[in-house]
C-alpha cells in the first residue's frame, strides 16, 4: 500500500490521499497484490535465478550485464522482445568528465563542469553525492560501453541542435551554451550518439545501444525470456521480496503468431502522434491487433513462479503509455505525443507499490518543444495566450516544454516577421538536418496564421494587441543591444521582429502537425547508495531494487537528450553491483 500525494492544478492531476492498492479505481494496472509465502524452501518454484530483471532495456541490459559479472546467476524477462525505450531513442547518452571521445575530438571537460551544469538541471532531484558519483564515473560508462561492444565516434557538431546531423555523433546536447548556463559552468559538448550507418529514420537509434548489450549479455550467461508479463512480487514473511509471478506465453507456434500480432500492433500504434489526422484509423487498427493478441494469451498463457535469491529489478520504464494513468495524474499532456515503447505502461512502478514501495514525482511529465532546427524559429519569440514572452527560446527543448507546460497550460505561439520566415524557409532547403527535422518544420510554415500587422494577428490568435505590440518592441530593443535580455537569451541568438507580414506558429501542447513529445519521469524512490527501493519511511525493501524511468533518478526534474539513457546504464549498474 501507498499513499498518493495531494496537487491541486489546472495542469496537473487533482486527486487525495488514500490507501492505493491493486482494489482502487485508480490502479490502472494488471499488477496484483504482492502473495505472501510462509516458507521460501518448500515453495513450488517453476523457475529460480539469483537475480531477477524485469524489463529488458537498457536499465535492465546494464543490471543483467553488472550482475553476471559480479558472478550471478541472471534471468532477464521483458512482456515484449526487450530494448525497451532505450532502444527506440535516439541512441543518444549524456556523459563528459572528459570521456575518451571528447579527448579525441578535442573537447575540454571536466567532472566538476559538468557536475556545476548538471546541478542546475537536476534542482535537487538527487544527493549532491550521487550527481558527484554519476558525473566521476561519467568517462568510465563510456568505456564500459564501449567494452560491450557499443561504438561512438568523435565527429564533433558544434552549432546548437535538437540532434545532430548524419555524420555527426558528438554535440551540445543541452542548454549549456545559454549566456546563463555558462556563466556558472563551463560548456562542453556531452552528447554522445552511438555511431550508425547514414538513416533517414526518426526513431531506432537506441538499437545501437542495445543491441551490443544484449549479444555482450548472452554471451556472459544472462538468460532472457520474452513475451513474460510480471503480475505480482512474492514476499517472505519478513516483507522480504523473494520472487516474483509472471504469466508467460510457452514456446511454440502461438507464441510465434502472439509475437507478430504484438509487433504489428505496436507498428500501427506508433506511426503517427495522437494530434495528427488519421490517428484515429491507425490507433484502431493497433487496438484490433493488441485484442487478437490478447486472445492467444488469455487461451494459452500459463502463470508460473520464479524464485530470486538475491533480489528482482524493476527496469519497466515510466508510464507514458498508460494513457489512463497520464489522465489521471497529468491531465493536461493527455493529448501529447507518447515517447517511449508499448511496454512503459507503469507496472513496475505498480509492482513496487504493492510491497509498499514509496512514488514521487508521478504527476512530473518532460515535454519537448524543440524549436532548432532550423535555427531561425529560435530566433523569434515565443508568446503564451495573451502575448508575452516566458522562456529563452534557445534553450534545449525540455527546458522550453518544462516552462509551456507546467507554466503556460500548454499555450505556445512562435511568433516571426518576414524576415525570419524567409530564412526559416532558407534554412529548411538547404541546411544539414533529418527528414523528422525537416519536414516538421515545413508544415509549421505552410499552416502558420498570417496577417499583415501585429494587431491584426493578435485578432488571429486571441492576443491582447497592445501587449503583443510591446512584447515585440521589447524584443526589438533587446535584439538590438540596448538591454538585456530578461530571460537570458543571447543577442546572437535574436532577430528583431519589425517587417509584416507577421507569423504565428501554433508550437503549443495541443498542436495537431507539431506534437508535443512527452515522457514520464517520476517513479519509486531508491536507495541512491544501493538502488533498493524505499519506503515511505525511508528504509529499503530487502531484495528489491528498481532503475532507469521506473525510479527517481538524473532526468526527474528536467530531461536532457541522453541523460535518461545514461541514467539507465548508470542505476542499472547499481542495483547490479548491489
Amino acid at each position: 500500500m501507498c499513499c498518493v500525494p495531494t496537487i491541486k492544478s489546472p495542469w496537473r492531476g487533482s486527486f487525495l490521499n488514500t490507501t492505493f492498492n491493486p482494489k482502487s479505481a485508480q490502479w490502472l494496472s494488471a499488477v496484483e497484490s504482492a502473495e505472501t509465502v510462509s516458507d521460501v524452501e518448500a515453495t513450488q518454484w517453476d523457475d529460480q535465478a539469483d537475480f531477477v530483471v524485469v524489463g529488458y532495456g537498457g536499465a535492465g541490459m546494464a543490471a543483467a550485464l553488472e550482475a553476471v559479472e559480479g558472478g550471478l546467476d541472471v534471468l532477464a524477462i521483458d512482456l515484449f522482445e526487450g530494448g525497451g525505450s532505450t532502444a527506440m531513442n535516439g541512441g543518444v547518452v549524456y556523459a563528459g568528465g572528459g570521456t575518451a571521445i571528447q579527448q579525441e575530438a578535442g573537447v575540454v571537460d571536466d567532472v566538476e563542469e559538468m557536475y556545476k551544469y548538471l546541478k542546475l538541471e537536476t534542482q535537487g532531484v538527487i544527493k549532491d553525492a550521487t550527481l558527484r558519483r554519476f558525473c566521476e564515473q561519467s568517462p568510465g560508462m563510456i568505456d564500459w560501453l564501449t567494452g560491450h561492444g557499443v561504438r561512438f565516434d568523435s565527429a564533433l557538431f558544434k552549432a546548437k541542435t535538437s540532434y545532430p546531423p548524419q555524420g555527426y555523433f558528438l554535440y551540445h546536447a543541452d542548454s549549456s551554451l545559454a549566456p546563463y548556463h555558462s556563466s556558472i559552468a563551463k560548456p562542453a559538448a556531452r552528447g554522445h550518439k552511438a555511431w550508425c550507418a547514414p538513416t533517414s529514420a526518426a526513431i531506432g537509434f537506441g538499437k545501437h545501444l542495445t543491441d551490443p548489450l544484449r549479444k555482450s549479455a548472452s554471451r556472459r550467461g544472462v538468460r532472457f525470456m520474452a513475451q513474460t508479463e510480471a503480475r505480482k512480487l512474492i514476499i517472505d514473511h519478513s516483507g522480504a521480496v523473494v520472487g516474483i509471478s509472471v504469466v508467460q506465453m510457452p514456446p511454440g507456434p502461438d507464441a510465434e503468431e502472439c509475437r507478430r500480432l504484438m509487433a504489428l500492433a505496436t507498428k500501427w500504434q506508433m506511426m503517427l502522434p495522437s494530434s495528427f489526422p488519421g490517428f484515429n484509423i491507425t490507433n484502431g487498427i493497433a487496438e484490433r491487433y493488441w485484442k487478437r493478441a490478447n486472445v492467444l494469451k488469455s487461451m494459452h498463457s500459463i502463470a508460473r513462479r520464479i524464485r530470486a535469491r538475491q533480489g528482482v529489478c524493476l527496469s519497466t520504464g515510466g508510464f507514458i503509455q498508460n494513457r489512463p494513468m497520464v489522465q489521471h495524474y497529468a491531465p493536461g499532456y493527455s493529448a501529447s505525443m507518447a515517447m517511449g515503447s508499448p511496454g512503459d505502461n507503469g507496472s513496475g512502478i505498480r509492482l513496487g507499490q504493492t510491497v509498499g514501495g514509496a512514488v514521487d514525482r508521478l504527476e512530473r511529465i518532460s515535454s519537448w518543444r524543440f524549436l532548432n532546427p532550423p535555427q531561425a524559429f529560435a530566433a523569434g519569440m515565443l508568446v503564451n495566450a495573451k502575448g508575452e514572452r516566458y522562456v529563452n527560446e534557445a534553450l534545449y527543448g525540455a527546458a522550453v516544454g518544462q516552462v509551456l507546460g507546467d507554466e503556460q497550460n500548454g499555450v505556445g505561439w512562435l511568433i516571426l516577421d518576414k524576415n525570419l520566415y524567409r530564412k526559416a524557409q532558407q534554412q529548411l532547403r538547404k541546411d544539414e538536418m533529418l527528414p523528422f527535422q525537416r519536414q516538421p518544420g515545413k508544415l509549421a510554415l505552410l499552416f502558420s496564421r498570417k496577417a499583415r500587422t501585429l494587431d491584426q494577428l493578435s485578432a488571429k490568435c486571441g492576443f491582447d494587441p497592445q501587449t503583443l505590440r510591446n512584447t515585440a518592441a521589447t524584443y526589438n530593443r533587446t535584439a538590438a543591444g540596448w538591454q538585456p535580455d530578461a530571460f537570458g537569451k543571447d543577442q546572437n541568438d535574436m532577430h528583431s521582429i519589425v517587417d509584416g507580414p507577421f507569423y504565428a506558429i501554433d508550437v503549443g501542447a495541443k498542436s495537431k502537425l507539431l506534437p508535443l513529445s512527452t515522457m514520464t519521469v517520476g517513479g519509486l524512490k531508491v536507495n541512491e547508495e544501493t538502488g533498493e527501493v524505499l519506503k515511505e519511511d525511508g528504509s529499503s525493501i530487502t531484495g528489491l531494487y528498481a532503475a532507469g524511468r521506473a525510479a527517481i533518478g538524473l532526468p526527474s526534474h528536467l530531461y536532457i537528450s541522453g541523460l535518461s539513457a545514461a541514467d539507465c546504464f548508470f542505476s542499472g549498474r547499481r542495483a547490479g553491483a548491489h
